[in-house]
């Protein structure tokens, strides 16, 4: 009997060692601009405040960068509290100021 009960013992702790390991390819890691986390076409996973939109009237003929630039002091000097800015749309021309809920513990 002791025979058999070691070996199965061992063998299940073997096997419970070995777990799947299956990534989630949504999952990304956010780049920070002037201390606001940017989402451009994405969205946060993690639970978020909307605070309000932004937008620019002006048709915008310079770099992406500097579009970027100019929303993120946008949001910065509208909305202060923001963590984070989310493009609504491809011409980086509007976007949403968010705040992001704190974790709740359990």
């Amino acid at each position: 009997m002791k025979k058999v009960l070691v070996p199965f013992i061992a063998l299940c702790v073997i096997a419970m060692s070995f777990t799947l390991v299956e990534t989630d390819k949504t999952k990304a890691t956010v780049d920070q601009m002037d201390g606001l986390y940017v989402f451009i076409k994405s969205k946060p996973v993690a639970e978020y405040e909307y605070l309000g939109s932004v937008s620019k009237a002006i048709a915008w003929s310079g770099k992406p960068e500097e579009m970027l630039n100019s929303m993120i002091k946008k949001v910065k000097k509208e909305y202060p509290k923001a963590d984070g800015i989310v493009f609504t749309s491809v011409d980086m021309d509007k976007a949403d100021a968010i705040q992001f809920k704190p974790a709740q513990q359990q």
